[in-house]
């Protein structure tokens, strides 16, 4: 196992209701204030256990990491403020991003108020679940899609001692027979499963009509283990079963009543106009990316999509959810929002993907629909949840209003290339290994099997490239860190072997690893291997890394920021890094807090010290 799994797990849950149960002692503590709010180590506790945060100064030093994460938090806080000053709130390109969220958590509480909390377990349900629970059995299960012959076999079976034998004869031998075990929650219909734990061996059911045709249940043996109610956790999981098994029930019935006599029709035209641009956008775009495991369209991906159809078509009603109005936009939004994978880029493959999705959409949306008029959208508990969200995505919209100020010009340029050309310069000279994935999804995978024991460069070999910085065996090759622009940077202060991530970026998550590093004393030369282009991307992550670290520290003296930063190093934590996902009602899943960029690694940290320790 290799340094970074030695001191660092990042465990993949998916859970479909995360509760923090911190150490109830920091719950009061504060770790910051920031005007008038204040970030509690409770706050802080939360987020640093379930983020995969790493940055290149803190290393895997536990003191170091939480510095650099409370840094990091406040400077989020700083920056969303900053960003309500300004009005983002009401930027196009916050929407886009946020509605959907926001739709998702109210469909999670519709699930709550109308799934959940009605599916009660009396002590009787208890009781016939804890019995259950206590046998295995050992059953055959016969299976045809013919009634006749399912009944035929039914009456054979009870005038015979050996059905194995029968099985063989005509017409018999046609039916399927396969052994499986049966555990409590093994049967997705209770009452069904009822009837076979009250059986014992030899005897068989009658005829039940399923999924898969007619079953008869043949019952071989049944094992008794006995359960020690005195074990809370166990019997929670068994009670948990029983609950989950309800709650799937209760969903299909709800479903049912609020879906089964709604006719909604989807305008044909506004959904090919749609269709067609993202057909386009993914035809042009897979091609250059050449990625074998599918496509996933990113941010760029849809502003031009949106550019190109314009306010008009992006305006056009897409159906109607009684009085309201779904636009081509609230479909592209939550697009975005589910991150889909295209494995083909044939057309009709890519219409018939689309089509499923837009249904599904509609569902979606009468769920939205029924959740804002039952008033859940009122529940301070959901304001709390997605504040945490809006913070973070108005602080990374707020810094990506820097970019064009961080442009670099070409008198810039010639400048920085005529002082790098003299000799005797000492360069940093890096090669690594980066890979970058569409999805903080598909990122969980990648960090799961690095806990499972894989190497990374088993992991990269699988990959190949996914990135434009990358040949096909997924290696920069050496060269000067600064031509890999933000990558170059983070990774010149890497130790070898290392690996650092996930990182946001433009395309996606990216994580690295530096092979192999040497200073050399020399002056740069400008041939194809590094253009003019690395240097400009060098220098503009330069500048705006020296803007995000300026314009920070000036915030934080306008908001008068303190940070108590023995509070926080002081906070118990597990050591332990946690990627979560939250399950959500109704369908869909978020992570189980928002993913913080690495803050401190663009700010001068000393600096910001001295405005905001007390």
């Amino acid at each position: 196992m290799n340094n970074f799994l030695k001191n660092i797990l990042i465990t993949i849950l998916t859970l479909s209701g995360f509760i923090f149960s911190g150490n109830c002692q920091t719950v009061e503590n504060v770790v910051a204030e920031v005007a008038n709010q204040k970030i509690t180590a409770r706050e802080f506790l939360f987020r640093l256990e379930l983020s995969p945060f790493i940055t290149h100064k803190s290393a895997w030093n536990q003191d170091s990491l939480k510095s650099d994460f409370l840094y990091s938090l406040v400077a989020e806080r700083l920056w969303y403020l900053d960003a309500l000053e300004k009005g983002l709130t009401e930027s196009e390109e916050f929407r886009f991003y946020f509605k959907p969220l926001e739709d998702i958590f109210l469909r999670d509480a519709l699930f709550k108020k109308e799934v959940e909390e009605k599916v009660k377990l009396s002590a009787e349900d208890v009781s016939n679940a804890l019995n259950k629970a206590q046998y295995k059995m050992i059953a055959k299960i016969l299976t045809t899609s013919d009634s006749g012959l399912i009944n035929e076999l039914y009456y054979k079976l009870q005038t015979t001692d050996n059905y194995d034998s029968l099985l063989t004869t005509f017409p018999f031998a046609s039916v399927s027979a396969n052994q499986f075990e049966i555990t409590l929650g093994s049967i997705k219909d209770e009452e069904v499963e009822n009837y076979l734990f009250a059986l014992s061996p030899n005897e068989f059911t009658k005829p039940i009509k399923s999924e898969v045709g007619w079953v008869i249940f043949f019952i071989k043996d049944k094992l008794f283990t006995p359960i020690d109610i005195s074990d809370e956790a166990k019997v929670n999981k068994i009670k948990n079963i029983v609950r989950t098994r309800r709650i799937m029930l209760r969903t299909n019935e709800y479903l049912q009543n609020l879906l089964g006599n709604i006719t909604i029709n989807i305008d044909e035209t506004s959904f090919r106009i749609v269709a067609e641009k993202i057909y386009e956008r993914i035809n042009s775009s897979a091609r250059l990316k050449k990625d074998s495991s599918g496509f996933i369209l990113d941010d760029n991906d849809y502003r031009v999509i949106k550019s190109q159809l314009g306010v008009e078509n992006l305006t056009r009603v897409m159906f109607k959810v009684f009085d309201q109005e779904v636009t081509l936009w609230d479909f592209l939004s939550n697009l975005a929002f589910e991150e889909h994978r295209f494995q083909s880029i044939e057309k009709n493959i890519i219409f018939q993907k689309l089509n499923r999705i837009a249904k599904d959409f509609v569902q979606q949306q009468v769920l939205t629909y029924q959740a804002k008029k039952s008033g859940v959208d009122r529940q301070k508990n959901i304001y709390d949840e997605l504040e945490i969200w809006k913070q973070n995505y108005l602080a990374q919209l707020n810094k990506l209003t820097f970019l064009d100020s961080a442009r670099v010009d070409n008198n810039e340029l010639n400048q920085f290339l005529e002082e790098s050309s003299k000799a005797g310069n000492a360069l940093d000279y890096v090669n690594l290994k980066l890979l970058t994935l569409s999805s903080i999804q598909e990122m969980e995978n990648v960090l799961k099997q690095l806990t499972g024991g894989n190497s990374f460069e088993e992991i990269i070999k699988k990959f190949g490239k996914t990135d434009m910085l990358v040949d096909e065996n997924g290696e920069t090759g050496l060269q000067p860190a600064f031509a890999l622009g933000d990558i170059g940077t983070i990774a010149s202060q890497l130790k070898v072997n290392q690996i650092y991530g996930p990182i946001k970026r433009n395309d996606g998550y990216s994580l690295i690893m530096i092979t192999e590093r040497k200073t050399v004393a020399d002056s740069i030369k400008i041939d194809n291997q590094i253009t003019k282009e690395k240097f400009r991307n060098y220098l503009f992550q330069k500048k705006l890394n020296e803007t995000i670290s300026r314009k920070t520290i000036q915030l934080a003296q306008k908001y008068n920021a303190r940070v108590y930063e023995k509070v926080a190093l002081q906070t118990k934590s597990t050591g332990i890094q946690m990627f979560v996902h939250r399950l959500m009602g109704f369908g869909g899943r978020i992570a189980g807090t928002p993913l913080l960029d690495n803050w401190a690694d663009w700010i001068d940290i000393k600096k910001l010290k001295e405005v905001m320790l007390p």
